[in-house]
């Protein structure tokens, strides 16, 4: 029995145990062709978890984002997100471009309306906070604070009743040109719960001068919102030891993938690129292995002695990941709306012989 079918016993631990028996037939192969298959292979898996068969068709240019998005200001947090079982990556953060619309009703103050459409796949239990960022741009008024009043714009509902403009936040700023946040959650989880998708939001300002209300929608400056939503999930970690110029033994060998390269920095906004790893290696015989102490480890003696005496001398270890952790991307998709998604089993954190 070959290494292949070891590795099937704990396959369904982790989705890049396939990526594991590259090392188990390799003579073949020159190392860069095992690279390029390996960073196929990974292609492969971040088009799968995100339940994409091809790569989106962006239409906006990703270097023509705002540049809070463009930048990676509109992640929530700077620990490494935590691990969970699911095969599919787990939505954490939705940004979404209004655009500048009509108003039914106009006001006394300075104001523009933003329409946008909400996206279909978040439920209103999942958000945990939404954030409305738009860029403030000089008034006459600015040496005093500015007092925005965010509503939700006049409009007709299903039932053909006209609806007034009801304000939904206040925002007071002494910021004289630069990006102001102000918080919707509550809104736009009641929003989603009446499984109303469209809105329009009328943004005015109190205090100042100018006809009209001072938002930018310049090209990198153009307003958006964004919505976080939360999971919780158990964090695995392990040790390895890496691979160097005399290690034969198994290990944990570099690999680095560059959407650059790959022709993916048009929709992938972050990172740039991501260590994969993979591991290589030689492993003691099976009998070592059987009496190692861990979860997988376990499985495999559970099977060995479960043969008889005939087939033992047919299994061969083989290196293969046993821990892993997720991948945090950021990117468009072919609706121009922006995501952030955790995809679980990306990174590999650990080899062993299994």
């Amino acid at each position: 029995m070959n290494c292949a079918i070891v590795l099937l016993l704990v396959i369904n631990l982790y989705s890049l145990g396939e990526m594991a028996c590259a090392n188990c037939a390799n003579g073949d192969l020159s190392v860069t062709e095992l690279t390029d298959v390996r960073i196929q292979f990974v292609k492969h898996q971040i088009l799968r978890k995100l339940r994409l068969s091809r790569k989106p068709n962006v239409s906006v240019p990703v270097n023509s984002l705002p540049m809070p998005v463009a930048q990676g200001q509109t992640s929530q947090g700077t620990d490494k997100p935590s691990e969970f079982n699911d095969y599919y990556g787990r939505t954490e953060q939705k940004i979404i471009f209004p655009v500048e619309g009509e108003c039914l009703t106009s006001g006394r103050y300075p104001f523009i309306c933003l329409q946008f459409e909400l996206p279909p796949d978040v439920e209103p239990e999942e958000v945990t906070v939404v954030e409305l960022w738009f860029y403030k741009e000089r008034d006459p008024l600015d040496e005093y604070n500015q007092t925005f009043v965010i509503s939700e714009a006049a409009h007709w509902d299903s039932q053909q009743k006209f609806k007034k403009t009801k304000p939904i936040a206040i925002k007071e700023t002494d910021i004289l040109e630069g990006w102001v946040r102000v918080e919707l959650a509550w809104a736009v989880r009641v929003w989603l719960e009446g499984r109303d998708r469209l809105h329009t939001l009328h943004v005015a300002c109190r205090t100042c001068q100018l006809r009209r209300a001072p938002l930018s929608f310049h090209e990198k400056h153009r307003p958006f919102l964004v919505l976080y939503t939360k999971y919780a999930g158990k964090r695995r970690r392990g040790r390895t030891l890496e691979c160097g110029a005399n290690t034969s033994e198994c290990c944990r060998e570099p690999l680095y993938v560059s959407f650059k390269e790959l022709g993916w920095d048009d929709w992938i906004i972050r990172p740039e690129g991501y260590h994969a790893y993979f591991c290589k290696g030689n492993c003691a015989p099976i009998y070592a292995v059987s009496q190692a102490d861990s979860y997988h480890h376990n499985i495999i003696r559970k099977y060995f002695y479960s043969v008889n005496d005939n087939r033992r001398g047919e299994f061969k270890p083989c290196c293969a990941p046993t821990t892993f952790s997720s991948l945090q991307l950021l990117y468009m998709d072919s609706n121009n709306t922006v995501t952030q998604k955790t995809l679980p089993n990306m990174v590999v954190e650990s080899c062993g012989c299994m």
